[in-house]
């Protein structure tokens, strides 16, 4: 059954009306990752959510649209603090999430929330029978592995609507990211 949208609502302007959400979703698995990695994972499980290496913030539309890129290995993230300050959010971003059994790379845009790019690893945990997997054994482990990400970053983003539509978010979790933001923002302040 599908909802019962009015005629005259165009699914392209809803779609751009919501998008909001997917920055604001970044936005915060970003900062709240940096405070603490861990997050509460499908089933009662715990995965590791970190940023690596590429980071892109952007603020308005059309020619008023301005980004910054922030490509950075070793997770120095002053120039997307700076940006977080001058009211951008997080477009894109290249993460990693880590269960006791794996590690999934992949880049992860926020108009769509579809992960791109993604890498496997098998973690310590995870023991081979001594009969290696066959070449279909091996793709549908990845096919697999691949929907658990998925059912991860539907987790996360339910949690985080949760929260977002709360009276939470403003009493704990953005007071929460300010304290972590705020000697950021002085260190800059005081460096200029």
């Amino acid at each position: 059954m599908s909802p019962n949208y009015p005629e005259d609502v165009v699914f392209l302007d809803l779609w751009q009306d919501k998008m909001f959400l997917g920055q604001e979703f970044l936005t915060w698995l970003w900062l709240a990752s940096e405070i603490e990695s861990r997050f509460p994972g499908p089933g009662g499980s715990e995965v590791e959510v970190r940023f690596e290496k590429k980071l892109t913030l952007e603020m308005g539309q059309g020619q008023t649209r301005s980004q910054v890129v922030c490509q950075n290995p070793d997770r120095d993230w002053t120039e997307a603090f700076v940006a977080l300050g001058l009211d951008k959010k997080v477009v894109k971003g290249s993460l990693t999430i880590r269960t006791t059994a794996y590690e999934l790379a992949f880049n992860l845009p926020a108009d769509t929330l579809a992960p791109q790019s993604v890498k496997v690893t098998m973690g310590a945990a995870f023991t081979e029978d001594d009969e290696p997997l066959s070449q279909a054994g091996k793709f549908l482990n990845q096919v697999a592995l691949i929907a658990s990400l998925r059912t991860i970053l539907d987790h996360l983003f339910k949690d985080f609507l949760k929260t977002r539509l709360s009276s939470e978010w403003t009493t704990k979790e953005l007071p929460r990211l300010r304290r972590f933001l705020e000697p950021m923002i002085l260190d800059r302040k005081n460096q200029d």
